[in-house]
């Protein structure tokens, strides 16, 4: 099987191949569509010239539906090269994922980081170098807040799990269907965008403008108008001006009445066109692939209506009903509207489609938009055939995993380590100098910890696990608004653990060299009775620390294990070799980086 970097790059070489192709042709329409709009109209003013008249209009027609046919196709090519450089950038994209580049995506997702999150801050799950900068591919605003929700709520039925990991795999076989699906979302630039405008409007329907008489009269009342006129011109005797004249003001006391309600309605149908045509199209790609998986099948089900009929063709139908709002922008709309009632006509099109479909268009797009999450998952499982899918059961207890590593940091620079927590209150001590990684180690194990209970591959050769709630303590900041301290924000952060623990919860801590806003003698002592107290509620985790006395903690009799990272000198240099070993640290190297750093610490 070819490697995803030689599949993306495939495909960048034949995006490339095929957008210059379509910009040639694309040209050459263009220089042909002119060519014969020169010479068509060059030949009719010779043919009119020689009294040709017949031929004339003859050719007139021919050069008329020439011009349009190429117009027509000129546009569709525009169209069909948008698509191909948009699967252009996804497979660049792709390709970026698999190095260092992908830190420079945009969409950060930093919108929806909450500092009081149990770990989204800590774990880097939004934000610059985060787990949903790396695999974010949605482009709906209801795909990117589906994906937040994976990532902050993460799920705790085995179940429920082993579904979705069956529905991320298959779509991680899919590769062009997932790319088709975000390169169509690629193509509506605003289509983040909330839509619950959208939702409102669609959601209430107005009877008024679907009653049995209403239909007959917009067909008959117009073509009444416009026959009085005619025959008021033609037969002024006959059919005095006033009568049309009066049909005529009526019209348009009707329409000025009823602007109220239209006006709106108009509005919010031209507002949300374009993300219709799109929202048509990336469920049209969904609804007519072919998936095994019983859970995807049963979402293509949902898409359809009471009448059975796809949602893709019913929000084909709201897109027709749109287009007769497009001639009001016409100069000559006012006079063409007072005629043809047309407000009226395309505002029963747009109820009648409200009655038939508006309830389930929230349904759809969230639909799409789970689609779309659920796809952005399946980038790592098409991206990472090295990682592997995690089993994690109800009826296990603790974490057990081996080669385990972080998945932000490039396979070329990761170092994985294998870990064991399997008994009720265990708790793993880490020492270890500065940079050594102890806080990268937490880190990687609360990451792939949020990755399994998404459903998603993690980066490890093999993960069993149970299910918990994670709480992590690392990155405390003060908050001066609040006039809150580091030092107190992290007690409350602890607080909020402790309660969790004795209630019962399972609860898998990851704390960083915890208390260390305040002296040394005070950390020890508050670390100290403060692990103790975690294991004795059953509760599982790691702590860092620089504390190397905490290691005694292990004589006790306790659940604590003590373990250590450790660096090591040659030629003047200092290494790490970010490998967690049994133990507690035996070595320092504060005063070797402060000399690094160029800080002379020289007595004087």
């Amino acid at each position: 099987m070819s490697q995803p970097q030689e599949i993306y790059r495939k495909k960048i070489d034949q995006y490339t191949a095929r957008s210059r192709e379509l910009e040639k042709t694309g040209q050459r329409i263009s220089n042909f569509r002119l060519l014969i709009s020169l010479g068509g109209l060059g030949l009719i003013i010779y043919l009119y010239l020689q009294g040709k008249t017949n031929a004339s209009a003859t050719v007139f027609i021919i050069t008329a539906a020439a011009f349009v046919f190429f117009v027509l196709r000129h546009q569709q090519l525009k169209r069909e090269l948008k698509q191909v450089q948009a699967l252009l950038q996804i497979n660049q994209k792709s390709l970026d994922r698999l190095s260092e580049d992908w830190t420079h995506f945009p969409d950060t997702g930093s919108e929806f980081i909450e500092d009081s999150h149990p770990y989204v801050v800590d774990l880097d799950i939004f934000g610059k170098r985060s787990l949903f900068q790396l695999m974010n591919t949605t482009n709906t605003f209801l795909g990117r807040q589906k994906l937040k929700e994976f990532l902050m709520v993460p799920m705790d039925d085995q179940d429920q799990l082993q579904k979705r990991q069956e529905m991320i795999y298959e779509l991680g076989d899919h590769l062009d269907f997932r790319q088709r699906l975000e390169g169509e979302g690629m193509l509506s630039p605003s289509i983040d965008k909330n839509p619950e405008e959208l939702f409102h409007w669609a959601g209430i329907y107005d009877d008024r403008w679907n009653r049995p008489f209403l239909r007959p009269l917009l067909y008959l009342s117009p073509a009444v108008l416009i026959l009085l006129t005619v025959f008021s011109l033609l037969q002024p005797q006959l059919i005095p001006v006033y009568l049309p004249l009066s049909l005529f003001i009526l019209h348009g006391l009707v329409l000025y009445y009823f602007s109220k309600d239209t006006a709106p309605a108009f509005a919010v149908a031209e507002k949300y066109h374009q993300h219709m045509k799109t929202f048509q199209e990336m469920i049209t790609i969904f609804e007519k692939e072919k998936f095994s998986s019983p859970q995807l099948k049963k979402m293509q089900y949902q898409l359809r209506g009471e009448n059975n009929q796809p949602a893709f063709q019913q929000i084909e139908k709201l897109g027709q009903g749109v287009k007769k709002t497009y001639i009001r922008h016409h100069q000559l709309y006012l006079i063409f509207n007072l005629f043809t009632l047309w407000d009226f006509q395309a505002m029963t099109a747009l109820e009648r489609w409200k009655k038939e479909s508006g309830p389930d268009l929230k349904n759809w797009l969230s639909i799409l938009g789970e689609v779309e999450a659920l796809s952005s998952c399946a980038v790592l499982a098409y991206d990472h055939p090295d990682w592997c899918t995690p089993v994690i059961k109800s009826e296990n207890f603790g974490i057990k995993a081996k080669a385990l590593g972080h998945p932000l940091l490039l396979s070329s620079t990761r170092v994985a380590n294998d870990v064991e927590i399997s008994r009720p209150g265990e708790v793993l001590l880490i020492t270890g100098s500065n940079m050594s990684g102890k806080s990268t180690f937490l880190r990687t194990i609360g990451i792939n910890l949020v990755l399994a209970y998404m459903g998603c591959p993690v980066c490890a050769k093999d993960f069993q696990g149970s299910f918990f709630k994670i709480y992590s303590s690392m990155r405390i900041n003060d908050n001066l608004d609040t006039g809150t301290s580091s030092f107190f924000a992290e007690l409350l952060r602890i607080k909020t653990i402790l309660q969790e623990t004795e209630q019962g919860i399972p609860v898998l801590f990851l704390l960083d060299e915890i208390f260390k806003g305040t002296n040394s003698r005070d950390r020890h002592t508050g670390a100290k009775h403060l692990i103790k107290k975690l294991s004795r509620t059953g509760s599982i985790g790691l702590v860092s620390t620089h504390d190397l006395e905490l290691g005694d903690l292990a004589k006790e009799g306790t659940q604590i294990k003590n373990y250590h990272f450790a660096e090591y000198y040659q030629n003047g240099k200092i290494y790490f070799d970010y490998k967690i070993k049994p133990g507690v640290s035996t070595t320092r190297n504060a005063i070797f980086l402060m000399k690094m750093a160029g800080i002379d610490i020289t007595e004087e």
